[in-house]
């Protein structure tokens, strides 16, 4: 942390943190205070962690599961900022066009292994499907036999539940 007798030392920012969380002792509180107030950087960096610290305190923690963490404490993280979402997005475009390029000049085409795989692809699918229909053609007749044998018996178990029925009541 630059302090007025001192500026050779950079911003603390493990500091500003530990002031936020309130785990500094007086004098060192007092002294990173007073850089607070000379240092717009640390004072954003301090406001924002009060509000963070604000924010996931007012939560209900409910532990739902060893090791996961509640949704409201995860949005209420900070994420990127939209301008460097941005420039992430900026750099991807740049670098498939960059790659299309290198592609184009070097006469190789770039669609040609994307409809490759695209066909691989269906190949599979194909078989797969042609798999699967041979599978049903071949046991549907097994499934019909087995599902008459079924019906079947369970009439002969019907009937002599009913026949069991009769005799207990003549009797």
């Amino acid at each position: 942390m630059s302090l007025p007798h001192d500026r050779s030392r950079e911003c603390d920012l493990e500091a500003v943190f530990e002031l936020a969380d309130g785990g500094l002792g007086p004098a060192h509180r007092r002294e990173v205070r007073d850089h607070l107030e000379r240092c717009p950087g640390c004072k954003s960096v301090y406001r924002r962690e009060l509000d963070l610290s604000r924010s996931l305190c007012s939560l209900q923690y409910v532990a739902s599961r060893p090791g996961s963490i509640s949704r409201s404490v995860a949005m209420a993280l900070p994420t990127r900022r939209v301008r460097a979402r941005f420039l992430w997005a900026l750099l991807a475009v740049a670098l498939l066009a960059v790659s299309l390029l290198a592609l184009e000049i070097y006469h190789s085409d770039p669609i040609v292994p994307v409809v490759d795989a695209l066909s691989v692809f269906w190949g599979f699918v194909a078989g797969a499907s042609e798999v699967a229909r041979a599978a049903f053609a071949a046991a549907g007749s097994v499934l019909l036999v087995a599902l008459g044998v079924g019906a079947l018996l369970d009439l002969l178990i019907a009937a002599a539940v009913l026949t069991a029925a009769r005799r207990s009541r003549q009797a």
